[in-house]
């Protein structure tokens, strides 16, 4: 299991967007994004936190810019906190946010190409059985489908659709994300073998190292993910109101 512990925060006071932060919010993009007061706020009709979060531009950023403006949009205010951030966490509790959903950012490197079992069907558009795996109801699968619309993506579906994945390919960089696996298949390696094939895809796409957000406490996934080679790079936390 990864050690939270050993990963190192990025010193220094807030400034602009925090590195990862940037590269996170550019592989899963909101669909409306906005710059005001200090703050750089994303908005993706309440599909998925990442998607519909703030991230801090300018240190002391009032937070009632972030209050007023998801809630003219009926959404929950949320932020994501990254190190470094300590400022603005301290703020955001102060107004009422409580943490949620530590979680790690975990990356390896692609320069060798990995050998995936090859079972995996990929393709750059989502399939019905990729899009049958979605939690929740249909707006939200459709919400996840625009969201990942906006990038170059594989999508890749498990013999009989018991579980899928997607990765998203940015020049050397790829981001795993939408991993899942189908409950009554859970523990028999399906999400081991999407993944092998997705990094193997995308190695042949150009993609030489690559990284993936986790809950913290996702044990399951934390150890399919260090079997890979998959170490901790950064982590965040979500500050939310109500």
């Amino acid at each position: 299991m990864v050690n939270p512990g050993n990963i190192a925060a990025s010193g220094g006071e807030e400034a602009d967007m925090h590195e990862w932060a940037r590269r996170v919010a550019a592989d899963w993009p909101a669909l409306e994004t906005v710059e005001r007061g200090g703050w750089r706020l994303g908005r993706s009709e309440g599909v998925t936190k990442r998607a519909n979060c703030a991230l801090v531009l300018e240190p002391g950023a009032d937070v009632d810019v972030v209050t007023g403006f998801y809630r003219r949009h009926g959404l929950a205010p949320c932020v994501q906190v990254w190190p470094g951030e300590e400022g603005t966490g301290i703020r955001l509790a102060a107004a009422g946010y409580r943490k949620v959903e530590p979680t790690l950012v975990l990356e390896r490197g692609l320069v060798r190409r990995p050998e995936g079992p090859g079972t995996t069907q990929i393709g750059t558009r989502p399939t019905l059985e990729w899009s049958a795996l979605t939690a929740g109801s249909e707006r939200q699968a459709r919400g996840v489908e625009r969201i990942l619309g906006q990038v170059a993506a594989g999508y890749g579906v498990a013999p009989g659709g018991r579980g899928r994945g997607c990765v998203v390919v940015d020049g050397e960089s790829a981001a795993i994300c939408s991993m899942v696996t189908a409950t009554a298949s859970r523990g028999r390696g399906v999400g081991r073998g999407v993944l092998g094939d997705l990094l193997t895809w995308a190695h042949d796409k150009g993609a030489r190292s690559a990284y993936l957000c986790v809950v913290e406490g996702n044990g399951p996934a934390l150890g399919l993910y260090e079997g890979f080679g998959f170490v901790p790079a950064s982590r965040y936390h979500n500050r939310v109101l109500g």
